[in-house]
């Protein structure tokens, strides 16, 4: 139903990992279906803090050539993709609330076209069977363009680097963005540095969606382990409504819920809640 995008224009900002936490949040505290897509290479991107138990698996190339967007592209040539199959080249990784689209073996061997032409049907078919499409677009990725165009809400990563700051509101969002809802999203976010949310809304009088994701050292630690879905389930699902101001809790749901309002999706769910 909706295809919400995750980018950066800038290196090292977290970009995988806040779409990673971002499908966490969305599944866990709305009810809704979530795809993932990894539009990269398998293992990496999103991937890199999951699948611990695989990561010295003789079966692994394997289960990528199953599975994923090798699978999807075999489909998408025999011209067999269809909503009835997707689900069954996903890895489930909450029940019946998010599922992850695994990414590719193949390094480039795929005109550009051709992966402009498989992705169009991929997120058409999948528009057909999930509610929510999170795209993870790297900066320098060649099919970020089009995963910027197609997203209905685009999440833009960024962190406390006020060169970067100044370029993204001075120059990125006015000439590149200016057309689409956005979410801008600080990652790993420190309440003692200067270039707090109030200071960036009053620096660069930017009156539209903002928050923040605050730097953790557990966080971390579970990236670094492959333990990311663990970790993200047991913050998620702890009291957060009731989460400290600040806290990593409380930025997850106040992510997941502005989310939700790009999407145009929070009112239609709480319809569904109520049996209407």
């Amino acid at each position: 139903m909706s295809i919400i995008t995750f980018w950066s224009p800038f290196p090292a900002t977290g970009c995988s990992s806040s779409t990673l936490i971002g499908a966490y949040a969305l599944a866990l505290q709305y009810r809704t279906r979530v795809l993932l897509v990894n539009t990269g290479l398998a293992g990496e991107g999103i991937e890199a803090s999951l699948f611990k138990e695989e990561k010295f698996s003789s079966d692994v190339l394997l289960s990528f050539e199953e599975n994923g967007l090798d699978a999807v592209e075999r489909l998408f040539i025999s011209g067999n993709l269809s909503k009835h199959n997707l689900r069954d080249y996903t890895k489930p990784l909450l029940k019946d609330r998010l599922d992850l689209l695994t990414g590719s073996q193949n390094r480039g061997e795929r005109s550009a076209g051709f992966k402009e032409e498989m992705l169009k049907k991929l997120l058409h078919t999948a528009n057909q069977c999930y509610d929510l499409i999170l795209l993870d677009a790297p900066h320098d990725h060649v099919d970020t363009p089009l995963m910027l165009r197609e997203a209905d809400c685009i999440v833009a990563v960024l962190n406390q680097d006020m060169r970067n700051l100044e370029k993204f509101f001075g120059q990125i969002m006015p000439d590149q963005l200016r057309e689409k809802k956005v979410h801008v999203l600080i990652n790993k976010y420190d309440s003692q540095s200067r270039a707090t949310l109030s200071n960036i809304k009053r620096g660069f009088k930017y009156k539209g969606s903002l928050s923040a994701i605050p730097y953790t050292t557990s966080c971390l630690d579970a990236m670094n382990r492959r333990d990311a879905a663990r970790y993200l389930q047991l913050e998620i699902q702890g009291d957060s409504k009731h989460a400290r101001k600040g806290s990593f809790a409380a930025g997850l749901g106040e992510l997941a819920r502005l989310m939700m309002d790009g999407a145009e999706m929070r009112t239609v769910l709480k319809r569904l809640e109520r049996g209407a």
